[in-house]
């Protein structure tokens, strides 16, 4: 009973609209469980959601919390292929690991290499993606060459950290890799999904040697001109030639080369 009347309290302090749609989304338990994002700034939250076999966790009153709205209420890695079951998966811009558990839970027998340049990320990626054997967390970013790069803003929100290049000396560099030496890693000839969130670093990735697009299946990218100007030009640059099909997915562009 005290419980659930600590629960109840909770929708007392959290908006009810949000409550009900995180209810509806999940279920009593978990939307309550959900609801906590709200109301405990800087805590970390557990939450165990319907179809997901382990818990995810998460900083309240962060960014975390609207990424995990972005993937697992708004769905947006929800790919309209009916007909797509992918083996292997490269996710760039992992942040704290909720579209690898989403895509681990969806897509068990898929191997996962999860990427995410910040340390503070980096530990919430690794435990929320430990009790999954398919996905391997790797401290690295996405370049168009082998480099080292850094955090350009470390005092921006924890889900719109950008890259710039940076000294090998400097003590802060983080190893960069290209998406064919990504690809290597997994150990596939072909990768069956690339997602791509990097805040304007696919201005860079899609500048040249792009021939690694002819290695992919599908891809769903979030672009960021609004950050980095004309990366969708520099993004249809490198696709002209290539045929394929895309669809809009929430704030993502699924592209299905097959």
């Amino acid at each position: 009973m005290g419980r659930f009347c600590h629960r109840i309290a909770l929708m007392t302090t959290t908006t009810l609209k949000r409550v009900l749609r995180y209810v509806s989304h999940f279920g009593l338990s978990a939307g309550l469980q959900a609801a906590r994002l709200h109301v405990r700034p800087q805590s970390v939250v557990r939450i165990k959601l319907p179809g997901i076999e382990h818990p995810i966790w998460a900083r309240a009153g962060t960014s975390d919390v609207e990424t995990f709205e972005e993937v697992f209420v708004a769905r947006q890695y929800d790919l309209p292929f009916a007909d797509f079951k992918p083996r292997h998966i490269l996710d760039l811009g992992a942040n704290v690991g909720y579209a690898s558990v989403y895509f681990a839970a969806r897509w068990p027998l898929a191997r996962i290499l999860a990427i995410e340049p910040s340390g503070k990320n980096l530990a919430f990626l690794e435990r929320n993606t430990r009790a999954w054997n398919c996905i391997t967390p790797l401290q690295a970013a996405v370049w168009s060459h082998s480099t080292v790069v850094r955090i350009a803003n470390p005092g921006d929100e924890a889900n719109a950290y950008r890259m710039s290049e940076a000294a090998a000396a400097q003590p802060e560099g983080i190893p960069a890799y290209t998406v064919d030496e990504l690809i290597a890693r997994l150990g596939c000839e072909r990768l069956d999904l690339l997602k791509m969130d990097v805040e304007g670093a696919e201005s860079e990735i899609f500048k040249n040697r792009t021939g690694w697009l002819d290695r992919i299946n599908v891809m769903m990218i979030e672009l960021h001109d609004r950050i980095v100007p004309e990366c969708a030009r520099v993004l249809y640059d490198a696709l002209r030639g290539r045929r394929f099909r895309q669809e809009i997915v929430g704030g993502n562009l699924a592209i299905d080369f097959r």
